[in-house]
């Protein structure tokens, strides 16, 4: 091993939090309400708690739960606000991948009870009525989570010296899938007995 541990989390730009705080907490709730239909598949049937517990992790970055964070990107516009966009590839998790998770995390830290309730009670055929209720919107105020930059609100300019964020990292390509060959030699074993 070539030691000295894992290279150190990126810390999140937090006065940049605002900026895309509306993007984020929408979806910060769009995942979760994935996260929810996923568990209630599952079978298990879904309680509250569970549900509180399933999407507790959610923008934990570090975590399995929070890597879908890594495939967005804050994108400076040309009217100075910022976007968050969800690109097409994995990213490298960095400053801006931690700053949309800082984002979330103000999201559920604010409403998290709320909306697994919400989710446990199912009234909901899409997302978009929740994501809605939750982060507001332009029509509905500022939703459940009365955050600085929430949906209610005009989208916040970014100061003129705010440093451009980071360009988005690939992750690097994981090592193939293993070639196909692999089935057949599966299906020679059953024909063996």
């Amino acid at each position: 091993g070539m030691g000295g541990g894992p290279p150190p989390k990126p810390e999140p730009r937090m006065e940049d939090v605002p900026l895309i705080q509306c993007a984020a907490c929408k979806a910060t709730v769009r995942r979760a309400f994935h996260v929810a239909k996923t568990l209630r598949a599952g079978g298990k049937g879904a309680s509250e708690m569970s549900l509180l517990t399933a999407i507790a992790p959610l923008c934990d970055t570090s975590a399995e739960a929070g890597e879908w964070l890594h495939d967005y990107d804050m994108q400076e516009q040309t009217d100075g606000t910022v976007a968050l966009k969800r690109m097409s590839s994995h990213g490298e998790c960095g400053v801006e991948c931690a700053t949309a998770g800082a984002a979330c995390q103000r999201v559920l830290d604010d409403v998290d009870s709320e909306l697994a309730e919400k989710l446990f009670g199912d009234a909901y055929s899409s997302h978009d009525a929740l994501v809605a209720e939750v982060c507001g919107s332009q029509t509905a105020g500022a939703g459940l989570a009365k955050l600085s930059g929430n949906c209610g609100q005009p989208q916040p300019v970014a100061s003129p010296n705010r440093p451009v964020g980071e360009e988005f990292l690939r992750r690097a390509k994981e090592a193939p899938p293993p070639p196909p060959e692999k089935k057949k030699a599966k299906k020679k074993k059953k024909k063996k007995k």
